[in-house]
């Protein structure tokens, strides 16, 4: 597995057991967290304050929320994961059952970004970019 998968995978097992301990050095201090494609509250995150700030309003909106990888693929610094989101409502309980891709950038050693796709076609494209 590349350098740039196992971080990946790393980042979302961090992400989905809530430890931004272990996801916070995976990633480069000026990472970028694009998640404007969302439809609730679309924003863009950076830096590791960012990262916190994003968890905080997911956990915040989430009693339980996981991005569970389903397929990767490799395209030169890109790893494009698509991901089945699940998740209930805090205070709502409304569910959440969605597939939708996340385009990480990565070198060898840190994550520099991710970007939120609700298309997993859209992500595959901007890889190539």
């Amino acid at each position: 597995m590349s350098a740039r998968r196992e971080i990946v995978l790393q980042a979302h097992d961090a992400l989905n057991s809530g430890d931004l301990g272990s996801l916070l050095p995976l990633c480069a201090p000026d990472f970028r967290l694009d998640m404007s494609d969302r439809v609730l509250n679309p924003a863009v995150y950076e830096r590791h304050e960012g990262i916190r700030h994003f968890y905080a309003e997911v956990t915040e909106m989430r009693e339980s929320f996981t991005w569970e990888p389903v397929d990767m693929r490799e395209q030169g610094d890109a790893v494009v994961v698509q991901v089945h989101s699940t998740g209930k409502g805090r205070g709502s309980g409304l569910e959440l059952d969605r597939n939708s891709a996340m385009l990480w950038r990565a070198g060898q050693k840190k994550a520099s970004s991710l970007t939120f796709y609700r298309d997993a076609g859209q992500a595959l494209e901007a890889a190539q970019d």
